[in-house]
């Protein structure tokens, strides 16, 4: 029986995904420079950061919910997870 104060299975693995969208964002300019990125492309990785965040605190008390996330924010996770990010 799962404690109400344990996270669900669902939850961990929206948290990794979270945390792999941070990494992603956060290691890009360490492996590819920023020299080259124009303003769109910092403005995904600056999206990826955010996006990941609130999957890390979801379902949390306080944390973000299933309405939280905007349409442009669930193509930005389903594009991550697809491996489809285009940083420029």
């Amino acid at each position: 029986m799962q404690n109400i104060f344990e996270t669900t299975q669902g939850q961990r693995q929206l948290a990794d995904t979270g945390r792999a969208m941070m990494d992603f964002s956060e290691n890009f300019g360490k492996l590819n420079g920023l020299g080259h990125l124009t303003e769109e492309g910092f403005r995904v990785l600056n999206e990826l950061s955010r996006v990941g965040g609130m999957l890390t605190r979801f379902g949390n008390t306080f944390g973000t919910n299933a309405k939280s996330f905007t349409d442009d924010d669930m193509q930005l996770i389903a594009t991550f997870l697809k491996k489809e990010v285009d940083i420029h």
